[in-house]
C-alpha cells in the first residue's frame, strides 16, 4: 500500500522548517525529480499566490525564483494582485517581474531579429503576447539604432 502526501501538506510542514533560501533550493529539486516536473508543487504556489496567507505567499515568491502562471500577463496580473493584497510584497514582486523581463527579453529579441524566427512561434515559447514582443523589439530598436539584435 503507499501512501500518498499532498504537496500542498509536504510544502507546510517545508515552510515551518526551513527558511526562503532552503526551502526554494529545496522546491527546486524536487520540481525536477518529481513525475509531473514539478506541476503539483507549482499548483499549490500558485494557490497560494492567489488565496494565501502572507507566510505562504512568501514561501511562494521563494520557490522556482517566484516565476508561477502560465503567461507573462496571467503572471504580472497576479503578482500585482498579491503585492496589493500584501503590501510588503510589492518590492519583491516588482523585482521578479523586472528581472524575468530583462532576462527573456533580449533572448526574445535577438531570436527574431537575428535568428529569424517568426515572431508567432518567439512569442508563444516565452508566453508573451505578440504585441508585447514587437513592443520589445521596438524598444530595443530604438535604442540600438545602429545594430539588428542584441548580444
Amino acid at each position: 500500500m503507499t501512501y500518498r502526501v499532498p504537496f500542498e501538506t509536504i510544502l507546510q510542514g517545508l515552510r515551518e522548517r526551513l527558511d526562503e533560501e532552503d526551502l526554494a533550493e529545496v522546491c527546486d529539486l524536487l520540481i525536477w525529480r518529481t513525475p509531473d516536473n514539478g506541476a503539483e508543487l507549482l499548483d499549490v504556489c500558485e494557490k497560494w499566490l492567489r488565496h494565501g496567507t502572507a507566510e505562504e505567499v512568501s514561501a511562494a515568491l521563494a520557490v522556482n525564483g517566484g516565476i508561477h502562471f502560465q503567461t507573462r500577463d496571467e503572471r504580472e496580473r497576479e503578482m500585482r494582485a498579491v503585492a496589493e493584497r500584501f503590501p510588503q510584497f510589492r518590492e519583491r514582486v516588482e523585482r521578479i517581474l523586472r528581472d524575468w523581463d530583462e532576462k527573456q527579453k533580449p533572448r526574445a529579441v535577438r531570436e527574431v531579429l537575428q535568428d529569424g524566427s517568426p515572431p508567432s512561434r518567439v512569442a508563444y515559447r516565452y508566453r508573451i503576447t505578440e504585441e508585447r514582443l514587437r513592443a520589445w523589439i521596438d524598444e530595443y530598436l530604438r535604442e540600438n539604432p545602429a545594430s539588428d539584435a542584441p548580444s
